[in-house]
C-alpha cells in the first residue's frame, strides 16, 4: 500500500466524475484527522448542478474513486463530499 499524490487523486476522481456526467468545477483535496489514515475528498460542481447529481450519479462517481484510490495502492480512508461552487 502507499498514498497517492494530491495530483493522481484529483485525475481519478475526475475520471470518474466525466464517467458519470458529474459536472465537475474543481476537486479539492486536504489531509483528514481521524483515528484512521484519511484523506479528504472536495467535488466543487459548477454552479446550478447539484441536483443533477442526486442519488445515482453521486453513488457511481464515489464508489469508482474509492475502487479506483484501492485499485491504485492508496492506503488513506478516501472521505468524499460534493459542494456546488459559489455555495460556501
Amino acid at each position: 500500500m502507499s498514498i497517492l499524490s494530491d495530483q493522481e487523486v484529483v485525475r481519478i476522481t475526475r475520471a470518474a466524475a466525466a464517467a458519470n456526467n458529474v459536472p465537475v468545477a474543481t476537486v479539492q483535496t486536504a489531509p483528514a484527522f481521524t483515528d484512521a489514515p484519511a484523506i479528504e475528498i472536495k467535488v466543487v460542481l459548477t454552479p446550478g448542478s447539484s441536483a443533477s447529481i442526486m442519488g445515482l450519479p453521486s453513488a457511481n462517481t464515489t464508489s469508482q474513486i474509492v475502487r479506483q484510490l484501492a485499485d491504485g495502492g492508496e492506503e488513506r480512508l478516501p472521505i468524499v463530499s460534493y459542494e456546488e461552487q459559489g455555495a460556501a
